[in-house]
């Protein structure tokens, strides 16, 4: 039997699956729906996961089982969550797959183990939601954020695309000066004006995918030096900063040599991170900024094995 190693990333807007031999050869990478339960259900996350896996698996060897899979999931934040999350996952995997060594964690941590290996090392996440997580030389962790949109997500695609909303029709009611915000909801919604956007937003509801789908918006809009554009990114950025501060604060890293490892499609984009990282590094100096080259599900496959070797010991 060759043994393999599975990890995935399982996002609000994708699942990404990665699989691995014992020597760390990629088999096979596979891509699919959501699978964060905040974004989407039960029955319709073990769907798409059940797809990018089968996608993973589809060039691997016929003497070849995966012994151990790793699955980050975004959005996990409560022991309910998890359990509502494991067993499904779980019983399809095994059932589909045969794969009996499931672990489930927040995708935060697979986040930190894709980016650093030392013992201080702070990961921030800024995609379709935000969080901060850390750990110290001194085994403690914390985190920041994480507790999804009606409460946190600040600094994340939805919480921009929020604001995006609000200034579009801002704009148009004369609340405030002229904006490309509100002709660029138009077009992304395909209406005339926003006089009937109400249609839109709330039959259905929009959900949080959607709403942060408009981070896209305003991104176009800063890159053409729209002032409201630049000033709902200025805000991210500093909601960021507060998740990171939090977590530095917490873990006593003041002045210790840490890692700040950099996540999700908001952050890794360069005029939100160099002035993320400036601002932080002003006050951490011994903060170093890690950019993974590689998706997180790399991380998640490096923790499938490490964790089988683990207990062969």
């Amino acid at each position: 039997m060759i043994p393999l190693y599975l990890g995935i990333d399982g996002g609000g807007t994708k699942t990404e699956v990665l699989c691995l031999s014992e020597t760390g050869e990629t088999v096979g990478t596979g891509l699919s729906g959501p699978t964060n339960l905040t974004s989407t259900n039960t029955g319709a996350a073990s769907f798409s996961l059940k797809e990018a896996v089968r996608q993973a698996l589809e060039k691997a060897s016929p003497d070849s089982q995966v012994v151990s899979a790793v699955m980050g999931l975004a959005g996990m934040d409560t022991q309910s969550e998890y359990e509502m999350a494991f067993q499904p996952f779980a019983e399809m995997l095994k059932t589909a797959f045969k794969i009996e060594n499931f672990h489930l964690v927040h995708d935060s941590v697979i986040a930190l183990e894709n980016g650093s290996n030392k013992p201080n090392a702070v990961v921030l996440i800024s995609g379709t939601g935000s969080i901060c997580v850390g750990r110290n030389d001194q085994g403690d962790s914390a985190r920041s954020g994480g507790m999804d949109y009606l409460l946190t997500d600040q600094g994340s695609g939805y919480d921009i695309g929020r604001h995006v909303l609000r200034e579009a029709i801002k704009s148009f009611d004369g609340r405030r000066p002229k904006t490309m915000l509100e002709q660029l909801v138009c077009q992304h919604f395909e209406i005339e004006n926003l006089e009937n956007i109400k249609m839109q937003i709330y039959h259905p509801p929009l959900s949080k995918v959607e709403v942060a789908e408009l981070a896209k918006v305003c991104c176009e809009a800063y890159l053409a030096n729209d002032s409201a554009a630049r000033q709902i990114l200025e805000w991210a950025q500093t909601e960021m900063i507060k998740l990171v501060e939090a977590v530095v604060h917490r873990l006593g890293l003041e002045h210790k040599p840490t890692d700040l490892v950099l996540s999700g499609s908001i952050i890794q984009l360069e005029f939100m991170r160099l002035p993320v990282i400036a601002r932080l590094q002003a006050q951490f100096s011994a903060l170093t900024p890690v950019v993974p080259d590689r998706p997180s599900m790399y991380g998640a496959a490096q923790l499938a094995k490490r964790l089988t070797f683990e207990a062969k010991r």
